[in-house]
């Protein structure tokens, strides 16, 4: 799922902006974060541990836009790490085709 998230304030750094989406966007317990691009725009991968599982947010900045990309674990296969779900493949390929129309 894309899901477009509030805008970043002019006044605030990219690094101060991604931290707080993290922790605001998504109150799970975060397992790990990575600081990476996507298509040249910065972005963070954090992976959480929720009720189900674990999941994946990927945080995206274009200029003051913020998104988010997120992945879930499957209900049906509790236990198992994200990364080895079937659709996680799909997941990591929607992340790196991602691009804003300006």
């Amino acid at each position: 799922m894309v899901s477009p998230l509030e805008t970043k304030p002019s006044d605030t750094s990219v690094d101060s902006w991604l931290a707080k989406v993290c922790r605001t966007n998504n109150l799970n317990p975060p397992i790990s974060h990575e600081r990476m691009a996507v298509n040249g725009l910065p972005a963070l991968k954090v992976r959480y541990r929720s009720y189900e599982g674990e999941m994946e947010d990927v945080y995206v900045i274009s200029g003051s836009k913020t998104f988010s990309m997120s992945f879930s674990a499957d209900p049906s296969s509790p236990g198992t790490p994200i990364d080895k779900l079937r659709n996680y493949a799909t997941y990591l390929k929607m992340v790196e085709s991602f691009h804003v129309k300006s």
